[in-house]
């Protein structure tokens, strides 16, 4: 048992390390080709960019709105890639957005994606199919919350790529 906690406190300082160079490289939109990312474990990249993630979002669904948080702070949000990683290997804030659990699985299906103007866009197909959506319609044009830092916000390139490679338009 103690080697497993001396393991994960290994993992989570190199996260925490991995984390604050993701912002550096955000804040200052450098190109993170400067960061090799394959030296990093899956696990350490993934907790890196989460906790950046969730933590520039605040904790909040940019495009639902839900922010819970539980004492132990657990959060109701992930850390979603705009660009899958394993196309681009890019972990920077632009390329990720904190989405709810429902909002993220939609998100990755096509079902909604996010404009150039930063409204969130609704596939027709999402009330297809005999499924109810909910208020997932509702949420048709209106504007993502993003990060305090305009910087931070998601790429436009990334955005598009999304629109035109994942987004279900009919």
């Amino acid at each position: 048992m103690h080697a497993g906690l001396v393991e994960q406190g290994i993992i989570n300082k190199e996260a925490f390390q991995y984390s604050q160079t993701l912002l550096e490289i955000s804040r200052h939109q450098q190109v993170q080709e400067d960061t090799d990312t394959e030296a990093y474990a899956p696990v350490v990249r993934d907790q890196a960019f989460r906790r950046v993630i969730v933590s520039v979002y605040d904790h909040r669904c940019a495009v639902c709105g839900i922010r819970m948080r539980t004492p132990d702070c657990h959060t109701v949000v992930d850390a979603a890639h705009i660009v899958p990683w394993s196309l681009t290997r890019n972990d920077t804030a632009q390329n990720g957005m904190a989405l709810c659990r429902l909002c993220h699985w939609t998100f990755d299906e096509g079902l909604i994606s996010v404009s150039g103007t930063y409204a969130v866009l609704v596939s027709k197909q999402l009330s297809s199919n005999n499924n109810i959506p909910s208020h997932m319609m509702t949420l048709s044009g209106r504007g993502i919350i993003g990060p305090a830092e305009q910087m931070l916000w998601p790429d436009l390139d990334a955005l598009h790529w999304h629109q035109q490679k994942i987004f279900r338009k009919y």
